[in-house]
């Protein structure tokens, strides 16, 4: 019980560590956004996100769909020519977050984002593996 209490306390201190939120909003017709501030380099399927700020958006009809439903975007925008990476997430059940939230772990020594999930939603939106 002492380990398990001891990874979610390592968990949670990671995930806080490297990054910062910035803002987070609604968007319309089933699009989902934040903004999340990198401090120190993360990598997300493959992709390195630099320090600074991405936008974060999910769009819930094109994962009913299987299309890529995640985007992510540098800057606080999202503008076509600012993206970053693009992916088909895959949804898993977890407690309530008050703010928006990344998850990360480290891999070969980097922090290798592997799920996000949106202010007041229980479902998180965990990576696939790197392509």
């Amino acid at each position: 019980m002492k380990s398990l209490i001891l990874l979610a306390a390592l968990l949670f201190a990671v995930t806080l560590s490297g990054s910062s939120l910035v803002a987070s909003k609604a968007a319309p017709s089933g699009k989902k956004q934040a903004v999340m501030r990198f401090t120190e380099p993360v990598r997300l399927v493959g992709v390195v996100l630099n320090k600074g700020e991405y936008l974060f958006v999910h769009d819930d009809e094109a994962m009913a769909r299987g299309e890529a439903c995640t985007f992510v975007y540098k800057g606080n925008s999202p503008v076509a020519s600012k993206l970053v990476v693009s992916f088909h997430c895959v949804p898993a059940a977890r407690l309530k977050v008050a703010s928006f939230t990344v998850r990360m772990a480290a891999v070969s020594g980097f922090q290798e984002l592997t799920e996000y999930q949106f202010s007041g939603e229980t479902e998180a939106h965990t990576v696939p593996l790197s392509k």
